[in-house]
C-alpha cells in the first residue's frame, strides 16, 4: 500500500509540475523560474504561424510528460480497486 501511494504521489508530482512549466512559461517567458529552458521555434503547418516547443525540463524529458504522470497516478488509484493481491 504504501509503494501504491507513493507511486501515486509521484504521478501527480509530475502531472502537476510539467503542466505548471508550461503554463508559467506561456504566461511570462522572462519568468525567473522558466527563463533559462531551452526553447525549439518551430512552425505549425496547419495553423501557418510560428509556436515555441520546450525541450528541456520536464518537456526536455518526453513529448507529452504531463500526461505520463497522469497515467501513473491513474495506475496507482486502480490497483487497490482492482488488484486482490494488493491490502
Amino acid at each position: 500500500l504504501a509503494l501504491i501511494t507513493s507511486g501515486g504521489l509521484a504521478g501527480f508530482a509530475i502531472f502537476r509540475l510539467a503542466n505548471s512549466q508550461k503554463d508559467q512559461y506561456r504566461r511570462d517567458p522572462t519568468d525567473p523560474s522558466v527563463k533559462d529552458l531551452e526553447v525549439m521555434e518551430v512552425h505549425n503547418f496547419q495553423t501557418g504561424r510560428p509556436s515555441s516547443l520546450l525541450v528541456s525540463g520536464w518537456w526536455g524529458r518526453a513529448r507529452k510528460i504531463n500526461y505520463t504522470g497522469d497515467w501513473i497516478l491513474t495506475w496507482c488509484m486502480s490497483f487497490p480497486c482492482g488488484c486482490p493481491l494488493i491490502g
